[in-house]
């Protein structure tokens, strides 16, 4: 009995010994596991005895350690978009810091100088990163979905087949990222270090999160602690002539995007700027001698390897935006497509995919020309209903340039219904209509209460079908609550 006792008083001792009690700023204590999680370049990670959080601390000495801890109070109160509208969608978007250890006294001192941790303590509470961003890799290990995974040969051999998902996931992949930059810079925040490290992807489930938000550079308040990562810096970063701002995030975006949907870097190509040094020449080739590896005028940078599918395959939405991205608005900054216009880009972008007869790929539907899918080669032969959105009927009729390709059980939402409405974060993904093709007829199926109006005049009510045929119209009747209907037109595109 009593060396049962002794047994447990020996274990307790021992959990005691292996965990840490710290105090945060809005009086809550977190208990740690002793041993890091992870490091970086200035901050060292552990995870709490629950599994629920993490609270990184920085180590070293802290110059700016005033203007970080006025940062970091805003970060987790005024500038929290997981507290307000749409909190739920962007507590997924983003990994929001929820708190700030603050002070010798909140931190064991044995712990602080086992870990060197700046004095007095930092150290700043996030939770842990959703299941969906972690995975094995071919050899067991449990690893986080960094970008860095999916976007080159040689890690992209690492992974299970399974986790690089298809070009539509990586589609709506970006669409989420450049949601959650949006949201960032419409609050007036620089993230400053996007790259392939700090965004987590779920390549499976179409699904982002922007990763290490402590760092934010607010304008006129807290400027930028680090530079960026390498390859993702805009060129006049790494030439020294400008800090992070709004418009180096869009720089970011841009190569982050191409590199999910292209598996290649928009700027590392064959072209050699200096033989002195691989560092020089890095310097130049991201600096002031950066160049776009499918410049439509000046070839010089091809990349290393062949260009099997081309920037242009990327439809016509995307590849003006690329284009200018990494064309007129390399060395211009104000010139590069910002997160608003990449979210648009990829919104009517996937409106126009469309499954190979496969079912193994899906393509972008171009605006004339053949249905082939530029990865595989494969060639989609049948009709395809195009519905193309707009305002006004029969003559009155205005086209708003969305044009969506109707395939079997696509489901329409409330974008398609009402006019100047986007698939943003809080806008319902209820399901408004669906498509089918019955014994070689396509039609359209209207799962509202809302009443369609064909050309003709006939009235398309709840659960009742119309036959997609070329040239037909459709008039989608105002909302209970006013919003006025789009009207459709379908096109039959002969492949």
């Amino acid at each position: 009995m009593a060396l049962g006792a002794g047994a447990r008083m020996s274990a307790g001792a021992t959990r005691a010994a292996m965990s840490v009690p710290v105090q945060t700023t809005d009086g809550r204590t977190i208990t740690l596991r002793a041993t890091p999680l992870a490091s970086g370049a200035e901050k060292v990670a552990f995870l709490s005895m629950d599994g629920r959080d993490v609270v990184a601390f920085y180590f070293g000495t802290l110059k700016d350690r005033a203007e970080r801890v006025e940062r970091l109070r805003r970060i987790v109160s005024s500038y929290d978009p997981t507290r307000g509208a749409g909190a739920a969608y962007w507590r997924d978007a983003f990994c929001w810091p929820t708190g700030i250890v603050d002070g010798s006294g909140a931190v064991p001192s044995d712990f602080a100088r086992a870990h060197s941790f700046a004095q007095p303590s930092l150290g700043v509470v996030m939770p842990v990163y959703r299941g969906a961003f972690f995975m094995h890799d071919r050899f067991g290990n449990r690893v986080e979905k960094e970008v860095r995974w999916f976007t080159g040969r040689k890690a992209g051999a690492l992974i299970p087949d399974a986790e690089k998902g298809s070009f539509l996931t990586r589609l709506q992949v970006c669409m989420r990222l450049a949601r959650a930059v949006r949201r960032l810079h419409f609050a007036g925040l620089a993230h400053s270090d996007l790259s392939n490290r700090n965004v987590l992807v779920d390549l499976r489930g179409g699904d982002a999160c922007v990763i290490d938000i402590d760092a934010l550079v607010v304008p006129g308040l807290a400027p930028p602690t680090v530079l960026g990562t390498p390859g993702y810096m805009a060129p006049e970063v790494v030439s020294g002539k400008s800090l992070p701002t709004i418009e180096t995030d869009r720089h970011a975006l841009a190569v982050l995007c191409y590199e999910l949907l292209l598996q290649r870097h928009p700027l590392r190509g064959t072209l050699v700027h200096s033989t002195r040094s691989a560092e020089e020449d890095e310097q130049l080739s991201m600096g002031v001698k950066a160049l776009f590896v499918e410049h439509r005028i000046d070839k010089r940078n091809t990349p290393d390897a062949p260009i099997a599918v081309s920037v242009d395959a990327l439809g016509p939405h995307l590849a003006p935006l690329m284009r200018r991205a990494f064309e007129e608005g390399l060395h211009a900054p104000s010139r590069r497509p910002d997160a608003v216009e990449w979210e648009e880009g990829f919104y009517r972008t996937l409106e126009r995919i469309l499954p190979t007869p496969s079912g193994r790929g899906w393509l972008i539907v171009p605006d004339g020309g053949p249905l082939i899918d530029a990865w595989t080669g494969e060639v989609v032969h049948r009709v395809v209903p195009m519905l193309r959105s707009g305002r006004g009927v029969g003559a009155a009729w205005r086209d708003d340039g969305i044009v969506t390709a109707l395939f079997h059980h696509r489901t329409l939402h409330q974008w398609h219904l009402d006019a100047d409405v986007r698939p943003r974060e809080a806008v319902s993904r209820e399901p408004v209509a669906y498509t089918s093709f019955h014994e070689g007829v396509w039609w359209l199926v209207n799962l509202t209460d809302r009443v369609w109006t064909t050309g003709d005049g006939r009235a398309i009510a709840r659960n009742a079908p119309v036959q997609l045929t070329d040239g037909l119209e459709l008039a989608i009747a105002t909302s209970t609550d006013g919003a006025p209907g789009r009207t459709w037109r379908i096109a039959m595109r002969q492949a």
